[in-house]
C-alpha cells in the first residue's frame, strides 16, 4: 500500500469542497480520517473538565447514583447502546436522562455535542444528520463521554451494528458506520487511536476474534496511522476498519466525547448515537 494513506487535516467545509461525498471517501479508504483541529474551544474544554471534577465524574464511587455515569474498564457519562442495548426500555429511559443532563452540563459553554453534529453535517453531502430514533419515536443517546484512567484502552476491533448486533435496532439498517471523537482532556502522548487499513471482514475478522491481529498487521506491514489529539480537536473515521486505543500509562485522565454515525448512499438520513 502507498505511504500516502494519511489523515486529512482541515476544517469540515474545506474537506467537503475536496470530496463530493466525504464520508464515502473514508469508507472507500481514500483517507483514514478527517482531523479538525481546534473544532471546540480549548478554554471550554478546561471549564467542562472542572465541572466533571465538581460533580465527581472522575470517581468510580459516583457510578450510578442518578449521575448517568456507568462503570467498567473505563467510565461512560452518557448512554451506551453497546452496554445497555440488551434491554430496550432501560436503554431509552437512560437516553432520556442523558438528553436532560447535557444542556445543564454545557450551560454557558459551547455545546460540544452540537459541535460534532454541525461538523458532521458539513461532511454529510446534503444528508440530514439527526440523533438516531426508533420507528416509535424513542431516541438514542446523542453522544457519550468516555473517561480513561491509568492503562485503559481498547484492543484491536471494528464496530458495525449492522454486522455485529442481532438486537434489531433501527441503526442497523445503514450500510456504513463511522465515529466522531473529540478530545476534551489529553491523557498522554501515544494514547490516542491507531487506525489500520484493514476492514474487519473475512480472514481479518477471524484473526481479530482470535486476538492475533497485532502479529497479522506486523507480518503484512499493514498501513496504519496514529491520531494524536489535543483538547478541542475532533476527528472522524470509518469504524469498520480495524482500530485500537493503546493501553499506555497516562499521566492524566483522558476524556473524549464520542459518537457513532451510520449512513447508506441511497438514504437521505444519517443516524447518530452513542
Amino acid at each position: 500500500m502507498p505511504d500516502t494513506w494519511q489523515p486529512i487535516e482541515a476544517d469540515a467545509q474545506s474537506i467537503a469542497r475536496q470530496f463530493p461525498h466525504p464520508l464515502m471517501a473514508l469508507a472507500e479508504g481514500t483517507a483514514p480520517a478527517f482531523v479538525l483541529r481546534g473544532a471546540y474551544p480549548s478554554a471550554d474544554c478546561t471549564a467542562l473538565m472542572a465541572r466533571f471534577s465538581e460533580r465527581g465524574y472522575f470517581d468510580r464511587d459516583t457510578v450510578g447514583k442518578e449521575s448517568q455515569l456507568s462503570g467498567g474498564s473505563y467510565l461512560d457519562l452518557g448512554t451506551s447502546l453497546g452496554r445497555m442495548g440488551a434491554n430496550r426500555d432501560d436503554l431509552f429511559a437512560h437516553a432520556d436522562g442523558t438528553r436532560a443532563l447535557f444542556p445543564q452540563l454545557f450551560a454557558g459553554l459551547a455545546d460540544p455535542v452540537e459541535t460534532i453534529y454541525r461538523n458532521l453535517s458539513h461532511l454529510a453531502a446534503g444528508k440530514t444528520v439527526k440523533t438516531a430514533e426508533e420507528a416509535d419515536g424513542r431516541r438514542y443517546g446523542p453522544a457519550i463521554f468516555r473517561i480513561y484512567h491509568g492503562e485503559e484502552g481498547h484492543r484491536a476491533h471494528y464496530d458495525s451494528v449492522r454486522r455485529r448486533s442481532k438486537l434489531g435496532y433501527a441503526v442497523a439498517r445503514f450500510t456504513h458506520q463511522f465515529a466522531g471523537v473529540m478530545c476534551l482532556q489529553k491523557g498522554s502522548a501515544g494514547g490516542e487511536a491507531v487506525l489500520y487499513r484493514a476492514k474487519g471482514e473475512g480472514e481479518v475478522e477471524e484473526i481479530v476474534n482470535r486476538g492475533a491481529f497485532a502479529e497479522h498487521a506486523a507480518a503484512r506491514d499493514l498501513p496504519r496511522v496514529q491520531i494524536e489529539l489535543n483538547a478541542g480537536d475532533l476527528y472522524f473515521f470509518y469504524t469498520e476498519n480495524i482500530h485500537e486505543v493503546p493501553m499506555v500509562v497516562r499521566d492524566k485522565t483522558r476524556v473524549v466525547l464520542a459518537v457513532f454515525a451510520a449512513m447508506s448512499p441511497e438514504d437521505n438520513e444519517i443516524f447518530v448515537w452513542s
